[in-house]
């Protein structure tokens, strides 16, 4: 992708957020004679507004980033002092600036101390300078700038607003607003992989591999800005901005924000034009589905198709995951080789089968004809297969297809009621681990548990009993959490799972005899090894909980 020419100029916004060095360079706090005491290093903190304090319980009203102004009459004890100054750091005071006088002719010594243990900026006025000209001052310098981002932002909204309604597409949003973040944006779709991306003045390969350093959450990885895309009330992805060329500002994070909703409008237009295209071309199974095709008219229907059978069995499948780095086209096309393999192998096999294909990030819908309902798995087992083994060939992933198989029925007005409950059950099936095929009528732990994943009980049940193994392995870069896991996936037989982790057996003794210690638990109790086991299944549906912890 190329970038558009002019983009920079027009969104970025003239100047910068007031800094703490920005601000003594005020002709007005120049006039104070200012003293940098403690915490030179740290004069680029931004300044999100100005106060001026006397009062030792100010810390509960700061939101971070304030520079505070006093002549020091808060302070008292030492003890207190300390206090205090260690709760302004907390809050993310931007400087603390005390004027000399009569109440301060030096600052005190353990001011002074507390401020460099707690890394706060603590600068001192030698000459006296009326407070409210220096907040008058940098408030009119915040204004400005706040005023500036706005307006800058309202340009670059008015801008992208125009092209979305002259029928402008997503590659060309990404491409202005890559000029005016100064760095390459990736949109990326609600299950992984990115759709689009904008390279601004990188290389395809860099922004590649800066893009698997950041998902795959690698220390060298860019410095990142994302926001959630929606539509309707649903996820549709993330826009995210990788800092490749410039570090981010405010404006970008601004920029990245009104961009969002520019890219769900066009997604909104997008979907209803292909909704409009779908009525007048929709598949028949689809059109089955969504009731738009009455069961007598899909039993005539589907004879005129040569697809005549005593029982019908509806299927729904989609793309197992997609690759971080592959776009959605290139994807379509390896799904497209996909289904060819399949229609190819099925007749073949002389299996009667109607498919509704669609694109990689959709669920695509299945009816195969049986000739008695005992043959619902055996044919379910050989479907499966042929489709995993197409999917391994073309994406090299094994279980690649998520499968979930309704019930085998004898009327059409069935089937369309199978399609709909194979279709729900994917959400589950994603989050379940992975199998040839899942059966949408019989709900499975994994899927009930994703079912119940919003009731904060069953979170709260899991971390009670996990969070300590999780913790200590994250301070000591052990492996206690995947033995737990490979132990108890084998029933607690320990001479199996130390062959599993390629362990000699003391070594996996030792390491059950941590875990007990750690959870207070025995191991070899059944009841135990339950509640561990219906811990982990848990922790598997909860979104904060990383990847790479499931063995």
């Amino acid at each position: 992708m190329t970038s558009a020419s002019n983009g920079v100029s027009q969104t970025k916004p003239a100047g910068a957020a007031l800094t703490v060095r920005a601000a003594l360079d005020l002709p007005i706090l120049r006039g104070g004679a200012p003293e940098v005491v403690v915490g030179a290093d740290a004069l680029d903190r931004p300044i999100r507004w100005v106060h001026v304090v006397e009062v030792r319980d100010i810390a509960s009203v700061l939101r971070g980033g304030e520079l505070l102004l006093s002549e020091g009459r808060m302070f008292g004890s030492a003890v207190e002092d300390r206090r205090l100054i260690a709760e302004l750091s907390e809050r993310g005071v931007a400087a603390l600036v005390i004027e000399l006088g009569p109440r301060h002719r030096t600052l005190p010594k353990n001011i002074v101390v507390a401020c460099q243990e707690h890394g706060l900026t603590l600068i001192a006025l030698h000459l006296p300078v009326a407070f409210i000209d220096i907040t008058e001052a940098i408030h009119s310098q915040i204004v400005s700038y706040k005023m500036t981002l706005l307006d800058s932002a309202h340009q670059l909204q008015d801008r992208l607003t125009h092209l979305a309604l002259s029928n402008g597409q997503i590659p060309e949003v990404l491409d202005i607003l890559a000029d005016a973040v100064n760095n390459p944006v990736i949109y990326e779709r609600q299950h992984g992989g990115f759709v689009y991306q904008a390279l601004h003045t990188m290389t395809e390969r860099d922004v590649s591999a800066a893009w698997e350093a950041h998902t795959r959450r690698i220390s060298s990885a860019p410095t990142a800005l994302e926001t959630t895309l929606t539509v309707g009330e649903r996820s549709a992805g993330r826009l995210v901005a990788l800092a490749m060329s410039s570090p981010f500002t405010e404006a970008d994070e601004l920029a990245l924000e009104r961009t969002a909703g520019i890219v769900s409008l066009v997604l909104m237009r997008d979907e209803h034009q292909d909704s409009v295209a779908a009525r007048n071309q929709r598949g028949f199974l689809t059109a089955l589905m969504h009731g738009e095709m009455p069961p007598y008219r899909a039993e005539a229907r589907s004879a005129t198709l040569g697809f005549v059978a005593p029982v019908l069995l509806p299927l729904a499948i989609r793309a197992a995951a997609h690759h971080r780095s592959r776009p959605l086209s290139l994807e379509d096309r390896l799904w497209k080789q996909i289904w060819d393999d399949v229609n190819s192998e099925m007749t073949g096999r002389r299996m009667t089968a109607m498919i509704d294909q669609a694109p990689s990030n959709d669920i695509s819908l299945v009816m195969l004809g049986l000739e008695d309902v005992t043959q619902r798995k055996s044919a379910i087992d050989r479907f499966a297969n042929v489709v995993q083994e197409a999917a391994d060939r073309h994406i090299g992933v094994p279980n690649g297809a998520i499968i979930c198989a309704g019930s085998a029925v004898h009327t059409w007005q069935a089937a369309g009621e199978g399609l709909i409950l194979s279709v729900e059950a994917m959400d589950g099936a994603m989050q379940s681990r992975p199998r040839p095929w899942h059966d949408a009528i019989d709900l499975d732990l994994d899927r009930l548990l994703w079912s119940l994943r919003q009731n904060p009980d069953l979170a709260r049940f899991a971390h009670l009993r996990l969070d300590t193994l999780l913790d200590h392995d994250r301070q000591r870069r052990s492996e206690l959490f995947k033995t737990l896991q490979e132990l108890l996936r084998l029933n607690g037989r320990k001479a199996e799972t130390a062959r599993a982790l390629h362990l000699e057996r003391q070594s996996l003794y030792s390491r059950v005899e941590r875990i007990e210690a750690l959870l207070g638990v025995d191991l070899d109790d059944p009841d135990t090894r339950l509640g561990l086991h219906l811990a982990l299944r848990i922790m598997r549906q909860l979104p904060e909980v990383a990847d790479d912890l499931w063995a």
